[in-house]
């Protein structure tokens, strides 16, 4: 039992020292920017493809239907689309990653998660 406990400790020791701190950054900056929005932050390539670019993915929490078509909410995701973009470049080596997701999720009181997912090419990265 004690050599679980270790073997697991280790294991989520790893896990979060080299695959999430050097993201931490960022997802600071993300709380800072959006109220609420319990971003989640990693990156690398789709599994078992090589050739696919490198995505960095950010998840958030937003307080709107993400899959609304209003201009209201078309606005509120270019305003966040843009702001995250400009937080990845300050946070996170550019070079690194070619596409940017971002996927919004909204929760509403017993009703279905709405969620949307939009891509980016980094700046100064070619298509």
């Amino acid at each position: 039992m004690f050599t679980l406990g270790i073997v697991a400790s280790g294991t989520l020791w790893y896990f979060w020292n080299l695959q999430m701190m050097p993201f931490m950054p960022l997802q600071d900056a993300l709380v800072a920017e959006f109220e609420n929005c319990s971003p989640r932050v990693d990156g690398g390539r789709l599994k078992g493809k090589k050739n696919a670019p490198k995505i960095l993915r950010v998840i958030m929490r937003v307080p709107f239907d993400p899959t609304s078509s209003k201009p209201s909410a078309q606005d509120q995701i270019e305003t966040r689309l843009n702001r995250t973009e400009k937080l990845a470049q300050k946070f996170v080596v550019e070079d690194d990653y070619e596409v940017l997701e971002l996927h919004l999720f909204s929760e509403h009181q017993e009703q279905a998660l709405r969620q949307k997912t939009f891509t980016r090419q980094f700046a100064g990265t070619a298509p």
